[in-house]
């Protein structure tokens, strides 16, 4: 059993080591200002701009815009692949309970808090790009030329907010490799389960839009419930027990804040108001794809013009289960009010 163990402490140095090293090449550290890359204000300004391709805000956007456009499948498609990659990493990452770089191993130019491994970034952005690559190459063979200039679109969209990560002190380079390959296996569930798990579910579930509103919430609820913020109390144990290894344990209990308990339930909220907006809308609304391009950018401006104002309001809400029937809202404003609007603006054919 010992020698099990000393193999384990030995293996986690050498990746230690491996991962200062390439941090420190990349984007140099407290020891070592200059670095590979870093140092320069206009690296660091192009690199927080890389990263923010990442940031959940903007992915929601871009949900929005592809449902509000009149892709509405494949908008709905990719706001469940961002809800359970997300629920995925989060889960993954209080399970870990990695620490992030310190100001000690990293020059730190970007503070995000809580556990470090797998990197959300890497991990949402290369599953959205790749799933984007996918939809948006239609009926093109996967080696057509289209097909090609996509995936690689992709692939340098994601290796870039990757490198983001390191550069800015935000994540180990394990965490982002991690976050690459979890990234990519989603990506690969959904192109292999997708389209089927859609066609099952229409076929099994009863054909009124209400109860399967219903169904959705039901489900969301029992997910904010029960999903990840449960481990939450093991992370802040692990931070209490570093601090009284080191010496620190009342600075810690007194700086160091608990738990996030909203994620949960603002992002199951979201996508349960999203869903069931989709529902609806297919029911009793049914708009299409805009019949101009000045109406396309009307529909974008009004969409945001309330869904952004909105969305940073009510994430001033305290944490809890009240989340949860207002990002509801916002999801129902996505899929459901502004389609509504839409097609009220806009000629009948």
């Amino acid at each position: 059993m010992e020698q099990y163990l000393i193999l384990l402490l030995i293996s986690l140095n050498y990746c230690y080591v491996w991962d200062l090293g390439i941090l420190w090449a990349v984007q140099g550290s407290f020891w070592t200002p200059l670095g590979f890359l870093g140092g320069l204000p206009l690296l660091d300004l192009f690199w927080r701009a890389v990263t923010f391709l990442g940031d959940e805000i903007l992915l929601f956007v871009l949900v929005a815009i592809i449902y509000w456009l009149g892709y509405k499948r494949e908008g709905v498609f990719l706001a469940l692949l961002l809800i359970f990659s997300t629920l995925i990493n989060y889960s993954l990452k209080y399970i870990i309970g990695r620490f992030r770089p310190t100001f000690f191993e990293a020059r730190k130019v970007y503070f995000p808090e809580g556990p470090s491994m797998p990197s959300g970034h890497a991990q949402t952005t290369t599953a959205t790009a790749f799933t984007l690559a996918w939809l948006a190459k239609g009926e093109s063979p996967l080696l057509s030329k289209r097909g090609i200039l996509l995936f690689l679109l992709a692939a340098v969209i994601s290796i870039l907010v990757s490198i983001s990560r390191v550069y800015l002190g935000a994540h180990w380079p394990t965490d982002v490799i991690s976050g690459l390959l979890i990234g990519l296996l989603i990506f690969g569930v959904f192109v292999l389960l997708a389209d089927r798990t859609w066609k099952l579910l229409d076929a099994k579930l009863p054909e009124s839009p209400w109860i399967r509103v219903a169904i959705v919430i039901v489900v969301f609820l029992i997910l904010a419930l029960v999903l990840p913020f449960n481990w939450e109390v093991g992370w802040y144990l692990n931070i209490l027990l570093a601090g009284y290894i080191t010496g620190t344990f009342p600075i810690t209990f007194l700086t160091i804040y608990p738990f996030d308990w909203g994620m949960s339930w603002y992002l199951t909220g979201a996508i349960a108001g999203f869903l069931s907006g989709a529902i609806l809308e297919q029911k009793y609304i049914q708009f299409s794809i805009p019949a101009s391009w000045k109406y396309a950018v009307l529909r974008i401006i009004i969409g945001i013009v309330v869904a952004l104002p909105g969305y940073y309001l009510i994430d001033k809400i305290p944490w809890g289960p009240l989340q949860f029937p207002v990002y509801a809202v916002l999801g129902l404003w996505v899929t459901l009010i502004a389609p509504a609007i839409f097609k009220k603006l806009e000629p009948k054919s």
